[in-house]
């Protein structure tokens, strides 16, 4: 906002006992003084960040508009579209105080969004006991709605997707609909591998690399909402959606030696699969009168796996099909009491289960029966009292696996501990402790045997006992004016008796098997930060951030590793166009769940657009240094069996991306309590 400032006119002085001098006081003009208001604040509960009409106006879903405002706490990747914390944690996406996922940010309309709020652990209810949460704030309206078209297209690795996103309100009601598609045909699939079978009989060395690799995949997804918001004491909303991923086409074709053999050999594979998943969530919210409130989420989810994997080499053949149908259901209550203005009690239920069958035929015939079920209680208090704001909740979990006819249950305690202090709106404090359990899920528990290759079989573990983690975070967040933004972190995570997969000669034809057990500990701690400046009247912003990791492993797969990354962020408006540009290092870490050490290349992004009039049109020059086709490295060493592999596929190649988005609306603005929430995965529990 801009105010000119009047003249000041001065009273005249006259000394006590003197005569008055004439008046000679000079009336001078101040220059034009420019009021900015804060586009960024912090306190002891959230962060909240403003975005620029040009932040707005050049975006075009959800993630584009938190890659324009460069959020410290947050690590945005524009080519894998991610969104973490700074230190790589989960984040959960909320719209309007409504948890969102892939559609929801992919459907958002940048130009309603009013501010953007950053959270961690936060305590109200509706955040439903997340973690770390950006919830992102729209305009209010009364009736009528939005319709997006979106269309993406990566030339040279052909894949792309198509999707019709539309909202409507009329007086309570709020109705979302969604259909998308997409597609990936990648001729590029494969991967090289260097493998050491240390057997009871000898020493035999296994490589194969392949020569050929195509793979065609569609997916498909519908979803249908209805809401019902009375006001903000009272919501109801019903979500059915459908989705469905086929993969007809996935072939590769290469060589194979084994050192026991005196001949090269050529193989063949053919792994086809489909996926269907019906879904349907209910979430309800209401306060109660007398400082008491409720809310709940229901969950059911029906889904059906075929999936078939034919190995064929010059002397033999190995086929395996899988048929799995599966079903979850879940649910979970709150119950709130504010006990005073500053501090408030909750107790929350959640308890659900789920039944899995899976058939194996093929060269190994099996059949799976698994079934779950789970009760956990939580108790816990919070506290909002001037500069400081925090929580502490403990809870007790029940859980019990059938798997074949044999039960296992185990019982478990969690609990978390968060304090945050900011004493003013430019500088926070953070800090928060967790102690929890990580569960084996049903392919770890798994007690089928299924060959894999000339020399391996996999199995899961029934008797698999839970692992134990505890996190502990300090971080520091300093916004000394609009120009400027930083955050500094500090984190260490750790599981004990961690659920690893082992390799062991034990298999039934005396060759390798890979069987899931609790072995050793696993240590994983970062130090970093994320400095961001905004230049000529923020229409040109920088934003780096640097990243020291830290591995540490015991057991059969003792290791150390300290890698360091850091990537670049920079933007620039002039008009209606707008210019990114993104830079990340490459980084390596050490996998928990399976042990090897993998390297990942660098990634990169030019992008150029234009926005006008519900219009957005991005072009895009994605890694234009990757000529390879490499995803990764894999590097694994253990008693018994040695592997090095690099994965091949789209991921990093270099590609030119075209974005166009069309968004018109009708009618009245309607009131975007939330977009439409989906999952672009579907669980599966077959061994792989």
């Amino acid at each position: 906002m801009k105010h000119n400032i009047l003249p000041l006119i001065m009273l005249p002085f006259a000394a006590y006992g003197q005569q008055a001098e004439p008046d000679t006081i000079t009336v001078k003009e101040l220059g034009e003084i420019t009021v900015v208001a804060d586009a960024q604040r912090t306190s002891a509960t959230k962060t909240v960040y403003i975005p620029t009409g040009n932040q707005k106006k050049t975006a075009s879903d959800g993630i584009s508009l938190l890659l324009n405002m460069n959020i410290p706490q947050l690590s945005v990747n524009p080519t894998s579209e991610t969104i973490k914390t700074a230190d790589n944690q989960v984040v959960n996406i909320f719209v309007n105080y409504h948890p969102a996922t892939d559609e929801d940010v992919s459907g958002l309309n940048p130009g309603d969004v009013k501010r953007i709020e950053y959270l961690n652990f936060p305590v109200d209810p509706r955040f439903q006991r997340s973690q770390h949460v950006v919830n992102f704030i729209t305009h209010s309206y009364s009736f009528g709605g939005y319709t997006k078209l979106t269309g993406k297209e990566h030339f040279m690795i052909r894949s792309g997707e198509a999707s019709v996103y539309s909202k409507f309100a009329y007086k309570k009601m709020e109705y979302d609909l969604i259909v998308s598609g997409d597609y990936d045909y990648n001729s590029h699939i494969g991967s090289i591998s260097n493998e050491t079978y240390r057997l009871e009989s000898g020493t035999v060395r296994r490589e194969s690399g392949t020569k050929t690799g195509n793979r065609h995949r569609q997916g498909l997804y519908s979803a249908l909402r209805a809401s019902w918001n009375k006001d903000d004491n009272f919501s109801f909303r019903n979500l059915i959606s459908y989705r469905r991923i086929n993969t007809p086409l996935c072939n590769t074709s290469g060589y194979v030696s084994i050192s026991s053999h005196y001949t090269n050999e050529m193989y063949h594979t053919e792994s086809p699969s489909a996926n269907n998943a019906l879904r349907w969530n209910s979430e309800l919210y209401a306060i109660l009168g007398n400082s008491w409130s409720i809310n709940g989420t229901f969950q059911a989810d029906f889904t059906d796996n075929n999936a078939t994997t034919n190995y064929v080499t010059d002397t033999q053949s190995i086929e395996n099909h899988a048929d799995e149908s599966l079903w979850h259901l879940r649910g979970t209550v709150q119950v709130n009491k504010h006990l005073s203005d500053n501090i408030a009690l909750f107790s929350n239920i959640s308890s659900g289960g789920g039944r899995t069958r899976i058939d194996y035929t093929g060269s190994s015939n099996a059949t799976n029966k698994f079934r779950q079920t789970f009760t956990g209680v939580t108790l816990g208090l919070s506290l909002n009292y001037k500069n400081i704001s925090g929580s502490i909740d403990g809870g007790y979990a029940f859980e019990s696996n059938h798997i074949n006819g044999k039960t296992m249950n185990d019982r478990y305690p969690f609990t978390h501990i968060n304090v945050q202090y900011a004493p003013n709106q430019k500088n926070q404090i953070s800090m928060w402790f967790q102690y929890a359990t990580f569960s084996p899920d049903a392919t770890m528990k798994n007690p089928n045997i299924i060959r894999q290759s000339e020399l391996m079989y996999i199995s899961g573990n029934p008797d698999l006992k839970c692992s134990r983690n505890t996190v502990a975070n300090i971080s520091y967040t300093w916004l000394p004016s609009n120009r400027w933004q930083m955050s500094a972190y500090a984190t260490m995570f750790r599981i004990t008796n961690r659920q690893i997969a082992v390799y062991t000669p034990d298999s039934p034809d005396e060759t390798m098997l890979k069987k899931y057990q609790n072995d050793g500990d696993y240590n994983h701690g970062q130090l970093g930060a994320s400095l961001t400046g905004k230049f000529f009247d923020e229409k040109f912003s920088v934003a780096v951030s640097p990243r020291l990791l830290i591995y540490n492993t015991t057991g059969s797969y003792s290791m150390s590793h300290f890698p360091f990354t850091a990537n670049i962020v920079v933007n620039y408006y002039l008009g209606n166009f707008f210019f990114n540009g993104f830079w990340d290092s490459g980084w390596s870490y050490v996998d928990g769940d399976n042990g090897y050490l993998r390297k990942m290349p660098m990634s990169s992004s030019i992008s150029a657009g234009w926005a006008s009039r519900g219009w957005n049109i991005r072009l895009s020059l994605v890694n234009p240094l990757q000529s390879s086709w490499n995803l990764s490295k894999d590097t694994l060493t253990t008693r018994w069996y040695d592997s090095c592999v690099t994965q091949f596929g789209s991921d990093y190649h270099r590609c030119i991306s075209l974005a166009v988005v069309y968004t018109f609306n009708y009618g009245k603005k309607v009131n975007q309590s939330g977009e439409l929430s989906g999952d672009k995965n579907i669980s599966t529990s077959i061994l792989k």
